[in-house]
């Protein structure tokens, strides 16, 4: 990273990555057999007829050298992968450094403490693909494929010890928002500054709060807010900047949010106050071949399907959280969304159950600014 920092940009983690189908101490380590691969990566190609679920269930690898310059000294350092099929380690410089266990939720690694800086460093991901974990979806029967892999990207962050860690958006009132914040080290920090932007990049609204660990309910007035709607999906921008005492930007984090109420009553589906006749289909996140690795513009083309080829204004993400790709083009094109944890018609043991709620409030936390999404 060369010159000053965009505090809004993620450094893409996609490219030069090392994969092996057999993860062992001389991969994690650095040496060993590999493939250089990019991100969204299926673990194994497959044929179109006739694949095999086996053929993808593997404990597979994949590793990654990288440099941390000096001047990253005083920094947070944040890795996140956006889907990592299905049991994860990952390991800085031959440490393990954290674990997560769900397929299709995003999971976070802090490298600060465990990176030299100035010189080279290695991160390695043991992946495990098979349907024997004892997490969901698996247990049971599947009535679909599981395919693994890191399917989809990664990025670096790198922080100021002061920084937005959450920012959540919510419209009980079709022209009022309240606004949830979460910060680390806020004693470092002054302010929050609060700014909203409609679709044409016109300011709506502005404010400011105190920083503190956790702000919550701070009110946004929009009179004459445009609502969101399946005929009219009106998209709204908050900004959020943090800044120090000279008014020096820390960090600043962007949420897209819509105006829109959501209601299910006996009578029937309520948008916005107005009865609705909700008419989808269920999507699965799985393609010929690559499994579940495809890019944006193909996550994205799935739901101008459903939208203008099969006439839907609803979807359901069976079974599991799936891309934000494919949220972002719901969220645009006006696709109600039903969203769902990973599973399927089987509830497990009290550490599959476990594992389960974590990953429920894992979807509703990084899936829960998205207008679309009106079901959980």
């Amino acid at each position: 990273v060369k010159g000053k920092m965009d505090l809004t940009k993620r450094i893409p983690w996609n490219n030069d990555w090392a994969f092996t189908e057999n993860f062992d101490g001389a991969f994690l380590n650095g040496a060993g057999e590999s493939t250089v691969v990019r991100l969204p990566h299926t673990c194994k190609m497959l044929s179109l007829h006739y694949a095999d679920e086996h053929d993808y269930q593997m404990v597979c690898g994949y590793r990654r050298t990288f440099d941390v310059p000096e001047a990253w000294q005083g920094k947070r350092l944040f890795l996140t992968f956006e889907g990592a099929a299905h049991q994860a380690a990952v390991f800085v410089n031959g440490k393990e450094a954290a674990s997560h266990d769900c397929g299709y939720t995003a999971f976070t690694v802090e490298l600060t403490g465990l990176v030299e800086y100035g010189k080279e460093n290695r991160v390695a991901v043991r992946l495990d693909t098979r349907e024997t974990l004892d997490q969901p979806p698996f247990g049971h029967v599947i009535d679909y494929m599981t395919f693994g892999g890191l399917y989809r990207e990664a990025y670096l962050e790198v922080k100021e010890p002061a920084f937005l860690s959450d920012v959540f958006v919510r419209t009980p009132e079709l022209d009022r928002a309240l606004v949830d914040l979460t910060l680390e080290n806020s004693a470092l920090a002054d302010t929050v500054s609060l700014t909203i932007l409609d679709s044409a990049g016109q300011t709506v609204f502005t404010g400011a709060a105190g920083a503190e660990d956790a702000i919550r309910d701070f009110p946004c007035a929009v009179p004459g807010a445009q609502p969101w709607s399946p005929d009219s999906p009106a998209l709204y921008t908050l900004e959020a900047a943090l800044k120090d005492a000279a008014g020096t930007v820390l960090d600043m984090k962007r949420v897209r949010f819509g105006f829109r109420t959501a209601r299910f009553a006996k009578d029937g589906f309520f948008l916005n106050g107005k009865k609705l006749k909700i008419r989808g289909l269920n999507r699965h996140q799985s393609y010929p071949y690559v499994g579940y690795a495809m890019p944006a513009s193909v996550q994205r083309h799935d739901a101008e399907i459903l939208k203008y080829e099969l006439q839907c204004n609803a979807v359901r993400t069976s079974h599991y959280p799936q891309s934000h790709h494919f949220l972002d083009a719901c969220d645009e094109l006006g696709l109600l969304v039903f969203t769902e944890m990973p599973g399927w018609q089987h509830i497990g043991g009290e550490h599959w159950k476990d594992v389960a709620c974590g990953n429920t409030r894992d979807m509703v936390l990084q899936y829960r600014n998205h207008p679309s999404i009106v079901l959980w």
